[in-house]
């Protein structure tokens, strides 16, 4: 844990400051928010030490055993069971044992008078700044249950907006790999053979043909030279890719390839709206709503543009001014989203909006994929 200095705002609008110990700065602002206390500026306090905070032993949960999880304590919490009883009923049936030791931590800090969101506190990485956010916010309305079932829900979605994309590009990949590696083969082994048939009828050959044994002799004379040429660039991309210029660069690329860009940026928007929506749902602030659902956004181009939305809700602007850019256009997100300002219903709309987003980029999919099939073949 961290020793942070805070300054913010009181419920009743007066300046406060003082210390709290957390073993991050966003978990620090999550806490004070759970407190009533808008935070202005958190920061470690000089000489602070830190020490390793209380977690499970092991490795990170995996994506399974946190649907599992929240998908089981959603429908013992629905059933009304006491926290500690659901805990310990879940420990007992734990199907890992490196989920049994989180569940068992999570008992210990309960029985330890913490709350559910504290107790999860050291388990963010696992869970995520969202799943936490929203599970203060059941408990400070007395909605856990509600909250869990819909986290659940979500999770699922999630999932299977996951394994979709993993299922689609499976086999596409597949014959990519079986062409490349069927092309490398029929250069180097196949084609030789043939060029010994040729050579012997001494006819003149078609440019086509000679070009083919030309490749065939060069893939055969440089084979190695090839191999290395290839690592070096892989090893480049991956160095270079690896750095926060070059990440942004190769993401940006990415966003500009035909039916492939608008895929990633339709189930990028998806996960987006869907997490913001939930947030604003669930009572977070805006600021921080927008603050964890950036988050979520893997790619580093996209992220760098909708990280200025903060600063634009701050200086008291519409957020639906933010939305006004290249990744909106002729979409009528902006629209909608000035149209549920003057409403009051945003949270709904980033709802349905995520859902468009989903089924728009579930069938761009579809279409590249059909696409890609036959030209490979």
């Amino acid at each position: 844990m961290t020793e942070f200095h805070y300054t913010g705002l009181a419920g009743d609008g007066k300046s406060c400051q003082g210390t709290l110990r957390a073993p991050t700065p966003e978990a620090a602002r999550m806490r004070l928010i759970g407190q009533g206390v808008t935070p202005v500026r958190i920061e470690a306090s000089q000489g602070a030490g830190t020490d390793q905070a209380p977690r499970a032993a092991g490795a990170r949960l995996k994506r399974s055993e946190v649907l599992l999880f929240t998908r089981e304590m959603a429908h013992l919490k629905q059933a009304n069971m006491p926290l500690d009883k659901a805990l310990a009923l879940l420990r007992d049936t734990a199907a890992t044992e490196r989920l049994k030791q989180f569940i068992a931590a999570l008992d210990a800090g309960i029985r330890g008078g913490k709350s559910l969101y504290a107790a999860m506190l050291p388990f963010e990485a696992d869970f995520g700044k969202q799943y936490l956010v929203l599970i203060r916010a059941g408990e400070t309305s007395g909605s856990l249950n509600v909250v869990l079932k819909e986290l659940s829900v979500q999770l699922e979605t999630d999932d299977k907006l996951r394994n979709y994309v993993i299922s689609s590009m499976t086999y596409p990949l597949i014959l990519l790999v079986v062409s490349v590696l069927s092309v490398a083969l029929l250069l180097a082994f196949v084609v030789p053979q043939f060029r010994e048939i040729f050579d012997s009828m001494g006819d003149a050959l078609p440019y086509s043909t000679k070009l083919v044994i030309g490749l065939s002799d060069f893939v055969r004379d440089h084979w190695m030279a090839l191999l290395a040429a290839l690592a070096a660039v892989l090893l480049f991309l991956s160095r270079w890719s690896a750095t926060p210029q070059g990440r942004i660069r190769l993401h940006s690329a990415v966003l500009s390839i035909p039916l492939m860009g608008k895929v990633i940026k339709n189930l990028q928007f998806a996960v987006y709206f869907r997490t913001f929506g939930n947030l604003l749902q669930r009572g977070v602030p805006m600021v921080d709503a927008l603050r964890i659902s950036v988050d979520t956004l893997t790619n580093t181009a996209l992220r760098k543009d909708f990280e200025p939305l903060v600063d634009i809700v701050k200086t008291g602007k519409r957020l639906s001014a933010g939305f006004v850019s290249r990744h909106f256009e002729k979409t009528g997100t902006p629209q909608l989203i000035r149209v549920a300002e003057e409403t009051g219903q945003m949270d709904g709309t980033l709802l349905s909006l995520a859902d468009r987003y989903e089924d728009q980029g579930r069938r761009t999919m579809d279409r590249m994929l059909a696409t890609m099939e036959p030209i490979i073949i």
